[in-house]
């Protein structure tokens, strides 16, 4: 469809409103759906939003509160590749910490280091999910 061709505006029935959106919700490609019925995508996205207010209106939803759950203390893991290492060639290294989280996420420090911070941050990470 050209830019410069004029189209003349089309009514869409509400039936017709559905079926276009629903097929853009389904196929999770609004731009490809859109060229199919000649229109812009933004209408698609216009439709979805006003069909879904009427659709569900508005209403509270039970809510339950739980306790944090306590988490357990991360274990301490010896590094694969150090176990060889003479301990005279560790000595000039600076203390290192890496902490990996049970989400893959990992914490490496070096220098000096506070441990209960340390403890604190992997289990503040380890709440995020």
């Amino acid at each position: 469809m050209d830019d410069e061709t004029y189209v003349r505006r089309r009514r869409w029935s509400l039936d017709e409103k559905r079926a276009v959106v629903s097929e853009a919700l389904s196929s999770g490609n609004v731009i490809a759906t859109a060229k199919r019925h000649g229109i812009q995508a933004q209408q698609i996205y216009r439709w979805r939003e006003r069909l879904g207010e009427r659709q569900s209106p508005a209403a509270f939803l039970p809510v339950s509160v739980a306790a944090d759950a306590v988490l357990p203390s991360p274990a301490p893991v010896l590094d694969e590749d150090n176990r060889g290492d003479s301990p005279g060639a560790m000595l000039d290294r600076s203390p290192r910490v890496e902490i990996v989280l049970s989400s893959g996420r990992r914490i490496i420090a070096e220098g000096g280091l506070d441990i209960d911070a340390m403890v604190r941050l992997a289990r503040g990470l380890e709440a995020i999910r």
